[in-house]
């Protein structure tokens, strides 16, 4: 039954029902709220079953996945390659850096020129780091643009969010966050959250991230030599990240999940 209104004389009348033509498109609801947004013809593409369009995306396992064995992907890396060129580039920076200290600038000899003539400059080239980081960014906005609806994209960005980590840590962790999403995040988009949690801690941008290379068993000889023991931080994002509420934010010793991490 329709709901009854007063009007400006007092009188009841029936409410006009809203027409067809309010109510949202499906197609633009798909597109825009599930998807990552509606690009000219992609409404006429699903406005027959906007809904089984997104359902199609979810039963393809492998759409999320992006391989560096790929052809058009050639400029990424994996996470193990792309931490060692970050570390080779960064022992070179450190020997550039040492034998420039050792040579230094020299008083000029009587028998030469006093303004020595002028080098020329290296090439302003960038660091492995931001390449490796810039390839990343690309191949993320080109796996977009390829997507249909988006709305498996849209699921890999929430995860990644979730379980993010942030490039202004240190040269390692820039060189491997592309490599973290498509690792630790891909492959388990569709799948099973515990595989996921898993691949996520266990990945060395996390690890590198929370410094939980840094963790030492207080006990062992390396313990008691630095006086140092285990490093929460890995344990303590696990919990935060897997509850939510007052319990999320106690403060409360990690070290039982510190030990196991």
């Amino acid at each position: 039954m329709r709901p009854a209104r007063e009007t400006n004389d007092g009188k009841l009348t029936m409410a006009v029902p809203a027409s067809d033509s309010l109510l949202p498109d499906p197609a633009l609801v798909a597109l825009n709220r599930f998807g990552l947004g509606a690009r000219p013809g992609d409404r006429d593409k699903i406005a027959n079953d906007a809904r089984g369009s997104l359902k199609a995306e979810l039963k393809r396992p492998d759409i999320a996945l992006m391989s560096p064995e790929d052809p058009t992907h050639a400029a990424l890396m994996g996470s193990t390659s792309a931490i060692q060129a970050s570390m080779a580039a960064r022992m070179e920076r450190k020997l550039d850096r040492e034998q420039t200290a050792a040579t230094g600038p020299q008083a000029p000899m009587t028998d030469l020129p006093a303004t020595p003539p002028a080098q020329p400059a290296k090439p302003d080239i960038p660091r492995v780091e931001v390449t490796l980081f810039r390839a990343e960014a690309q191949a993320r906005l080109d796996k977009a643009l390829q997507a249909d609806v988006g709305f498996v994209e849209r699921l890999v960005y929430f995860w990644s969010n979730h379980f993010c980590v942030s490039v202004a840590k240190n040269p390692i962790v820039r060189a491997s966050a592309g490599a973290f999403e498509r690792e630790a995040i891909r492959p388990f988009v569709l799948g099973r959250f515990a595989d996921m949690l898993l691949a996520v801690e266990r990945h060395p941008a996390v690890l590198f991230y929370l410094d939980n290379q840094q963790s030492i068993g207080p006990d062992s000889r390396a313990g008691k030599n630095r006086k140092r023991g285990l490093n929460e931080n890995l344990a303590r994002e696990i919990w935060n990240c897997t509850r939510w509420g007052s319990a999320a934010a106690t403060a409360k010793p990690m070290s039982p999940a510190s030990r196991a991490s």
